[in-house]
């Protein structure tokens, strides 16, 4: 049994949009992130392929985040 977690940064989604309407949040967050950009929900697809597969087979109680360096910034 593995169990991992993928910790996503700023993705905008129908739960987040209201964040996203305002230009100074976003401007301020922007600055925040390395990558200088939000997550695309794509952005999770490499990192969920990798952990469901035998790639992963030795890594357990991990979480990986995927957040354009947000936390790296901190």
């Amino acid at each position: 049994i593995r169990v991992n977690a993928i910790a996503p940064g700023y993705f905008r989604t129908a739960m987040t949009e209201v964040f996203y309407a305002d230009e100074a949040w976003q401007q301020s967050m922007l600055a925040k992130i390395p990558q200088h950009r939000f997550g695309d929900l794509s952005d999770l697809d490499g990192i969920a392929v990798f952990l469901a597969s035998d790639a992963s087979s030795y890594i357990t109680g991990q979480c990986f985040p995927v957040d354009g360096g947000f936390l790296a910034s901190i």
